[in-house]
């Protein structure tokens, strides 16, 4: 009968992290083997040593950052007035950013296989959490719409934060869809379409407490179902990039619609994208996805000339809608 441990006493692997995974692994395999269900999840690549650690990794940040966040949030100031005068934090979103980014980068470090994917999904979460984090840092709320921050440019000779979070916003959607698209010139322009209208699509929504977070988790739940169902259907393993985002999406929505803290630029701009670069990465047909870049630009169009949230309190479905997602 086969020993299911090792050594206690045994040095560390000599090959490092590969040596101790590889031991994991066989381990796994020794269980697997005596565990129905835990074998067929090993035959199916579904369980494994670097999968383990990366759970691991994202478990032990999901207890450790939404505290940490808060506690640095309150530490240096970050609070501000929400919609009914209560001061309370800001930019609560770093927390996607840490957990989404930490993760990101440790599944390249791990799997070499999804290296290039998991840098460019840690360049798009950066960045746009970075733009979104400058915006809420010095930002000019009384600036409202891209009309009205290209207005502060070119009439009154004024660049603003809300700005500069497009200008980089597109050129960090022209970088992102570049790299989905390298030989298509038409496809990256819809792709980078796709991402920073989403990108600010989000942060339209994000005037009340849990709006553009519950409008982000209806998309990208649907989402990533299909993602995992068209892999599972072309016999590929893995889950899918959007997932390390809708995890500690959820976190941070169940605080922001309880009205405890905000979501902040630094959130939305981030969700957004996300959101956009999994519908421009190929997983759902073309057609859909140039249905979706009109109702972006429709969606743009409205706000430009219409409060939303005078739209959805004058509509007696969109308001009881609304009040679904969060305290009002």
């Amino acid at each position: 009968m086969d020993e299911i441990g090792g050594d206690p006493g045994a040095a560390f692997p000599a090959d490092g992290l590969q040596g101790l995974f590889d031991i994991t692994d066989r381990l796994l395999g020794k269980i697997g083997q005596r565990v129905g269900w835990l074998g067929k999840l090993r035959y199916e690549g579904m369980l494994t040593a670097k999968g383990l650690f990366l759970g691991l990794i994202g478990l032990f940040l999901l207890l450790l950052l939404p505290p940490a966040v808060g506690w640095l949030l309150r530490r240096y100031g970050r609070m501000e007035a929400n919609f009914r005068g209560e001061r309370i934090m800001q930019s609560y979103g770093l927390v996607i950013l840490f957990w989404a980014g930490s993760l990101f980068a440790a599944t390249g470090y791990v799997l070499s296989a999804r290296r290039t994917e998991s840098l460019q999904w840690l360049t798009l979460i950066v960045g746009f959490g970075a733009l979104g984090f400058a915006d809420d840092t010095w930002g000019d709320k009384k600036i409202k719409g891209l009309r009205g921050h290209f207005a502060a440019l070119f009439h009154d000779h004024k660049v603003t934060t809300g700005f500069l979070k497009a200008a980089g916003g597109v050129g960090l959607a022209l970088y992102i869809a570049h790299c989905l698209y390298p030989e298509s010139v038409w496809r990256t322009l819809l792709a980078a379409a796709l991402i920073a209208l989403c990108a600010n699509a989000v942060n339209l929504l994000d005037l009340r407490p849990g709006r553009a977070g519950a409008a982000f988790l209806l998309s990208a739940v649907p989402l990533c179902f299909y993602s995992v169902y068209c892999s599972v259907y072309c016999g590929t393993a893995g889950a899918p990039p959007l997932l390390l985002v809708v995890i500690p999406g959820i976190v941070v929505w169940n605080r922001d619609a309880r009205g405890k803290v905000m979501l902040g630029d630094a959130g939305s701009n981030l969700l957004g994208a996300s959101l956009g670069t999994a519908v421009a990465a190929g997983i759902v047909p073309l057609p859909f996805q140039l249905f979706v870049l009109l109702m972006l630009i429709a969606l743009h169009l409205l706000a430009e000339k219409r409060s939303l949230t005078t739209l959805i309190e004058n509509n007696r479905f969109l308001r009881r809608l609304d009040r679904l997602t969060g305290v009002r």
